[in-house]
Order: structure tokens, then sequence, then C-alpha cells
């Protein structure tokens, strides 16, 4: 693996590590690229009541986090590059002021990793990698948040879109599945298959999903969704895993940087 996009840091308040500690992990691991992408800090409107999520970076910590980033990027010029990203969602009475908010501070990329349906803090609004999800309409809308964003093309991939663990009927699960994959294979966004879930043994990556990936012949990616620095150790071998055990789906890897 010589490339990652999906690289978080402590200031999500769930990973471990100094952000210098995970890059001297990346070239450890022979990596050309890396680019980080913690959880972004939504600009919640007024109408959510002061609402903040305890799992993403605080708005105020933005600024120090590209600095810090920016800062290694220079210093580790030599042996990788380094790219300044953010993981982000698509919440509708959100998305813009925020996107503005990172444009304005020179932001590299954005990956979605859609995690929520609706507005996070609405009610009504539910957390898709439940095991209990169940209702068509939940994954319904999740599928259509994540499409709309596909079509925006304004992310550079899609973070563990197979994340809704859906316990319905399956038929209708590759229905959805086939709306993100055929938009992902229109605008010629990669999927990604996150080494996260599957080094921890998640319900994702759900191999129904990559069975229609690989139907459709959607670009795909693989990403780390790095929580901490020993998450770049033994890459290789969590890869050929992978590969062998979808070897028949006919996935079309993306194989060089996408940045």
């Amino acid at each position: 693996m010589l490339y990652n996009y999906h690289t978080h840091t402590t200031r999500c308040n769930h990973a471990l590590g100094t952000d210098r500690e995970y890059v001297e992990a990346a070239i450890s691991a022979g990596l050309k690229q890396l680019g980080f992408s913690d959880h972004s800090p939504i600009l919640f409107p007024e109408s959510a009541g002061g609402h903040y999520s305890g799992f993403r970076m605080r708005p105020e910590a933005y600024d120090e986090y590209a600095s810090s980033v920016l800062a290694l990027r220079e210093e580790f010029k030599d042996r990788i590059q380094i790219f300044l990203g953010v993981e982000i969602e698509y919440f509708p009475d959100s998305f813009d002021r925020t996107e503005r908010f990172l444009k304005d501070r020179g932001i590299d990329f954005m990956i979605l990793g859609q995690h929520f349906t609706r507005n996070e803090y609405d009610e009504g609004a539910v957390y898709v990698p439940a095991p209990h999800l169940n209702e068509e309409q939940v994954l319904v809308e999740y599928t259509d948040a994540v499409v709309k964003c596909i079509d925006s093309e304004k992310f550079l991939y899609i973070a563990h879109p197979d994340v809704a663990l859906f316990n319905g009927d399956n038929a209708f699960y590759r229905e959805q599945a086939f709306r993100i994959c055929e938009a992902a294979l229109r605008r010629n966004v990669p999927l990604e298959v996150n080494l996260g879930g599957y080094r921890g043994g998640r319900r994702y990556p759900e191999l129904e999903f990559w069975k229609v990936a690989g139907e459709t012949g959607t670009p795909v990616v693989f990403g780390i969704d790095a929580h901490r620095p020993d998450d770049f150790i033994g890459l290789d071998d969590l890869i050929s895993a992978f590969r062998g055990e979808t070897a028949d789906y006919g996935l079309k890897y993306v194989e060089g940087p996408l940045m």
C-alpha cells in the first residue's frame, strides 16, 4: 500500500498518538502519500440549540490541526507527501457553511464519511452503523445522502460506503448498493474498502456491497481509517486477505495515487 487518505488525530476524541507518530508510521510502512482526514468540525446552525458532537474536532481546534499537518508536510517533504483533509458528513443544514469554513482555510481534500441520516441533531436522525437497522426508509435516506454527495463531485472518495448495517431484505439492500456504485462509476469517484473495519472484524466491509461494486465496475480504493499509529502495521497482509476473500468479485482497484 503506497497511499492512504484516511488518517485521524486525537482531536476527534477517539484516536491515539501524535501527528508526528502517524507520519513516522506511514513512512515505516512504505507509504508515499499520507492524507490527514480527521473528523471535520461541523458548524451547526443556531437552530441546533448548541448541539456538539463529542466525536469530532471542535471548530476552534481546526487552525491548530492545519498548522500541525502543514508543518509536518514541510519537515518530511523529502520522505513523504502529506495532504491536509477532513472526513466530513453531509448534514443539509450545516454542510455549505462548513465547506466554506474549510475552503477559507486551504483544505486539500474532503472524504465523505456518512454515519447519520438527516441532520445529526434532528429528531428521527439515525446512526446507520447501529446493528438494529432494519427500516428500508432509513437505508434509502442514507443512500440518498451518499449519492447526492457523489454527484456533487466535491469529495476525493467515499469512505466506508457500506457502513449502514442493514438487517432487512437482501434484494432491497442490493438495490441501494447499486445506486451508490452506479453513481460512483458515473462520476469516477472511488469507494473505500475500510481496512479499519476489516482489521477490527466489524460488519463492514460488507461483502454483499462489494459484490455489487464488482458487478458495476466501480473504482475501489483502500483506506486505513487510522486511529492510532499501529494501524499502519500489517497493511499488506490485510489487503492480501481482502483481495483473496473477494477474488471472484472483479473489483476495479485504483492502484495509483488520487492526489
